[in-house]
């Protein structure tokens, strides 16, 4: 004898089945191509085994504090990052934001970033075609971090534009641009540890009231200038190693009241240059810079010179010049 299923058991199974089709896990487009949005957690980006195929679509939908995992491979996008978020990349060799641009005239930021505490990690950063004017990164905001990145083959690296203060830019690779770093009115950041070379034109330039910036543990090979610091003061430039540069530190137009210590530099064409009347100081408390071309002597074998070395150009000294590279300046690790 054949049973009948009750009613009220078809129901149920039915809306369950209809529920069900409405469940979505965090990131997946469903089946009428719409994106969810406000997302958190991890979202990831790929061609394979992933929530999203492009970055610029999982930043739509990210909530802000979600980190956006990129696996490997090359995306040709220009993000602009308007949340709060972590863009972490899978490897920085390998995954690859390259932007190729429609003409050599565009003059664009491959990532712009608008809001503050953002992350950006572990990714590389260029061009299809050096000779587009593009920059890698641009900072516009506050308390944001740039780390273990490679940033290369672009008119400025990475652009900390008016009032993005208190950003760190750590353990970057930044090489072959015309600019590594620029900073403009862009006060109380962090640049340390990073590698930059064969930046054409400037390694680091701050100009324009960018104050209290703190330069430090880097190390910089092939460019015009090394580091330069115009119109703008109380910048600590410490324990940089500077090589193969026309001028290693260049102080100018009306940049007062910096303090250099610690750095070495080593096969510069000129290691130093400072303009007139301007009251920088080429030491901290009787810890000067070590000057390959420094010809002085250590009587008492304290590691400090016993006679200054003279800035160019400038009525200026460093007062206790060091005999040797501090031993744990980055050109000695």
């Amino acid at each position: 004898m054949t049973k009948k299923i009750p009613a009220i058991l078809i129901l149920m199974t039915t809306f369950g089945i209809l529920l069900g089709g409405c469940v979505q896990q965090n990131g997946t487009p469903n089946n009428n191509n719409t994106h969810p949005t406000n997302l958190t957690g991890v979202i990831y980006v790929g061609s394979t085994n992933a929530n999203f195929s492009t970055i610029q679509e999982a930043i739509q939908a990210a909530k802000n504090g979600a980190t956006i995992y990129i696996k490997n491979g090359v995306y040709n996008e220009l993000l602009d990052v308007n949340k709060t978020l972590t863009l972490m990349g899978e490897n920085k060799n390998t995954t690859i934001l390259k932007f190729n641009p429609p003409s050599p005239s565009s003059q664009v930021p491959i990532i712009n970033i608008n809001a503050p505490n953002c992350s950006i990690e572990n990714l590389q950063i260029t061009l299809s075609n050096k000779s587009v004017i593009a920059q890698g990164i641009i900072i516009n905001t506050k308390n944001n971090t740039i780390r273990n990145t490679i940033v290369t083959n672009l008119a400025e690296g990475i652009d900390l534009s008016a009032y993005s203060d208190s950003n760190t830019i750590v353990y970057n690779q930044i090489t072959n641009n015309l600019i590594g770093i620029n900073g403009i009115s862009s006060n109380h950041n962090n640049i340390s540890h990073n590698t930059f070379s064969n930046n054409n034109q400037y390694n680091i330039y701050l100009s324009s009231n960018s104050d209290s910036n703190n330069v430090s543990f880097n190390t910089m090979k092939n460019a015009t200038y090394g580091i330069r610091i115009k119109g703008s003061k109380d910048n600590i430039v410490f324990k940089n190693c500077i090589t193969k540069t026309n001028i290693g530190l260049y102080c100018c137009c009306g940049a007062s009241q910096n303090y250099f210590s610690n750095n070495t530099l080593i096969d510069n064409v000129q290691n130093a240059e400072e303009n007139a009347n301007l009251r920088n100081i080429w030491y901290i408390n009787t810890t000067g810079n070590y000057w390959d071309t420094y010809n002085g002597s250590d009587a008492n074998h304290d590691g400090i010179g016993d006679t200054p070395y003279t800035i160019p150009n400038a009525q200026n000294q460093d007062m206790y010049p060091l005999m040797a590279p501090p031993l744990d300046a980055p050109c000695n690790q």
